[in-house]
């Protein structure tokens, strides 16, 4: 059964560059597709892929301290939906679209 899920977490990280490396390299051992911005802020992402995986993917991405209390959320789709995996680091995980 394929599913996607969405998720965000505000919370400070100081090695953005490892979080992006570690967060691609686990979804492609996975084998799931998306959109994942990480900033110095936390992380925000949708993935598809099997349940199966995507459920690997939430225990391990909990079992990082900073990520430890992060909610994600099921909806329907899969890794279809998703022309390729795209771990990116941004200047905010969520863009306000404020200007300074």
């Amino acid at each position: 059964m394929q599913k996607v899920i969405l998720y965000y977490k505000f919370v400070p990280l100081t090695d953005t560059e490892a979080t992006r490396l570690w967060q691609k390299t686990l979804c492609e051992k996975l084998n799931l597709q998306g959109r994942i911005i990480i900033s110095s802020q936390g992380i925000n992402g949708t993935l598809g892929g099997d349940l199966r995986d995507l459920k690997a993917y939430i225990k391990d991405t909990k079992s990082f301290t900073p990520f430890k209390g992060i909610s994600f959320k099921w909806t329907a789709g899969g890794r279809g939906d998703f022309p390729k995996l795209s771990v990116k680091i941004r200047d905010e995980v969520v863009t306000f679209g404020a200007t300074a």
